[in-house]
């Protein structure tokens, strides 16, 4: 029997089913449809031009974010309320993630 067809028998299929059915097929096909469709959703990549040169606006967004979230860290310091922030990694943090977005969708949303 070639090595092929044992290493069948260890994933619970019989020797006589090694080839698979249409259906099998089938679905094997619609695996690579389903896991094809969200890279092929954009007609191109959300890119600007900077100082020449091709930069992900993500990443423009992201460092706007975190800039945003530390002048917003300051706000709160200078008021003095930044003692009472009770998880401040997960606050900033989520105040870093949220300007991001923000920017996204002024900027890029249409």
């Amino acid at each position: 029997m070639p090595v092929d067809r044992l290493s069948s028998l260890t994933n619970g299929r019989s020797v006589a089913t090694r080839n698979g059915t249409s259906a099998q097929r089938n679905r094997l096909g619609l695996r690579r449809v389903a896991i094809a469709l969200p890279v092929a959703a954009c007609s191109s990549a959300p890119t600007m031009d900077l100082l020449g040169s091709y930069f992900p606006a993500w990443m423009l967004c992201a460092v706007l974010g975190i800039v945003a979230a530390v002048i917003i860290r300051q706000i709160l310091a200078v008021a003095g309320i930044s003692d009472y922030v009770v998880a401040p990694l997960l606050t900033y943090a989520a105040l870093a993630m949220s300007a991001t977005l923000l920017v996204w969708l002024l900027w890029f949303g249409h």
